[in-house]
């Protein structure tokens, strides 16, 4: 018997080792995490000297093994084994959050330019009354605690991601809006749209500060509280705490759902003094079978192992855009698209193709000149449908990929309102891409 136990584990050792040597099957980049793999290292002799060569090679032959994924999903089912687990660790907290000041500090300070003119007082508008908000139905609280995962927190068979406020990045944000405002021609109407976490949103407020966390609405209270009082803010957090016991977030997901953006939409129209389009007005789709990146970060639990769904709403104008990708390849796509036969992890890319440096959209229902330009990450991929119905033309730009100057293309197309559309867990280097942009 043991003899036959030696021979079945070194069979199983050699057999999984051969599978790991075969190069055509290894795969080269990760849907779930949405990255490439790593590289075979090139040679050098600095690097053999050093050793890094062969850690590199090392790093690839792990990084790129066959099936690595299901093997990882498997460990993952192997673990749960050693006992019951409502609430998951995946990962370590390693933040301090800072504390968000209670006293109002001021506007925050113009980064490069000072303001070139003064903007007139715009008569303020009301959003009709025959569109009204959507009546909320039942609180949605979460007030179960989930355990610490680093950046991703497991209650309810949904994810979290745990949100710090930094004084710092929040200060530098305001001071790159209220500095592309001054750059800016007077007729031209900034817009700032800072998107909350399903953790500030979903999880009861004593559960937040229990885990360590931060109050999502007090941390936009304190950056709206320092933009310059020509800039319009979209606070959509209130809105979105009334809804939530609907399906406005994700729970494989960081993202929000598209009703969770169409809120926000309805909040912008009100600021902006529009009135926007009634819910049960678009032709909806459900495509079934979206696991996101809280589902990748936490090692394909079990618990978010239950696909999300994505209900699209249809913008009506049209539904066609030209984007050019981040390859540079210039194509015609639809706005929201069918992602039936996309890959799990991909399905969020139903809303404008995903993440493209410039987008533009022509509405030939519309003919009024009026346009947008909208400056976004992720987030803002959801919310950009809902616009199409309310300008002819709405430029999109997503500030991690565009290499050109959003000044120019103001001027060139004449456009009228700027829109940035940011989850408020941003980060110094996308505060600078923006920037950059100006």
């Amino acid at each position: 018997m043991k003899k036959i136990h030696y021979f079945l584990f070194m069979t199983i050792i050699v057999s999984l080792m051969i599978l790991g040597l075969i190069i055509p099957l290894r795969p080269d980049y990760s849907d779930t995490e949405k990255r490439e793999l790593a590289k075979f290292p090139a040679f050098s002799v600095s690097g053999l000297l050093d050793g890094s060569y062969f850690t590199d090679i090392q790093t690839w032959y792990t990084d790129t093994y066959p099936l690595r994924e299901p093997l990882i999903a498997g460990g993952n089912t192997i673990k749960r084994l050693y006992g019951l687990h409502d609430n998951e660790i995946h990962g370590d907290v390693a933040k301090e959050a800072d504390e968000i000041p209670d006293e109002d500090t001021g506007e925050a300070k113009i980064i490069e330019a000072p303001i070139i003119e003064e903007i007139p007082e715009e008569e303020e508008q009301e959003v009709s009354d025959e569109t009204e908000e959507p009546e909320a139905g039942a609180d949605g609280t979460v007030h179960v605690e989930p355990e610490a995962a680093g950046t991703v927190y497991i209650a309810n068979k949904s994810g979290y991601e745990m949100y710090y406020f930094a004084k710092e990045n929040a200060d530098y944000y305001a001071s790159m809006i209220n500095t592309v405002r001054s750059k800016l021609p007077s007729d031209v109407t900034v817009y700032d749209l800072l998107v909350p976490t399903s953790f500030g949103i979903m999880l009861d407020d004593e559960i937040q500060n229990s885990l360590g966390g931060s109050n999502q609405k007090q941390a936009m209270d304190y950056i709206y509280g320092k933009l310059n009082s020509d800039v319009k803010q979209v606070n959509c957090f209130d809105i979105l705490r009334r809804h939530n016991g609907e399906y406005i977030y994700f729970r494989t997901d960081h993202h929000w759902t598209a009703l969770g953006a169409y809120y926000a939409y309805f909040q912008f129209c009100k600021e902006k003094g529009i009135k926007p389009h009634d819910i049960t007005e678009y032709e909806t789709k459900d495509y079934e079978g979206f696991l996101g990146t809280f589902y990748a970060a936490s090692n394909k639990s079990k618990e978010l192992s239950d696909p999300d769904t994505l209900k699209v709403y249809i913008p009506m104008g049209t539904n066609t855009m030209h984007h050019i990708s981040a390859e540079g390849e210039e194509l015609d796509w639809p706005i929201v698209c069918d992602v039936n036969n996309y890959s799990a992890g991909n399905k969020y890319s139903c809303f404008i193709n995903g993440d493209n440096p410039y987008s533009q959209i022509h509405n030939p229902e519309i003919h009024d000149g009026s346009s947008c330009v909208v400056i976004k990450e992720s987030f803002g991929n959801a919310f950009v449908p809902f616009l199409v119905d309310n300008y002819e033309y709405v430029y999109v730009i997503d500030h991690r990929y565009y290499k050109g100057s959003v000044s120019s293309l103001i001027e060139e197309k004449g456009i009228k309102d700027v829109i940035f559309v940011n989850h408020l867990a941003f980060t110094k280097g996308f505060i600078n891409n923006m920037l950059g942009l100006f």
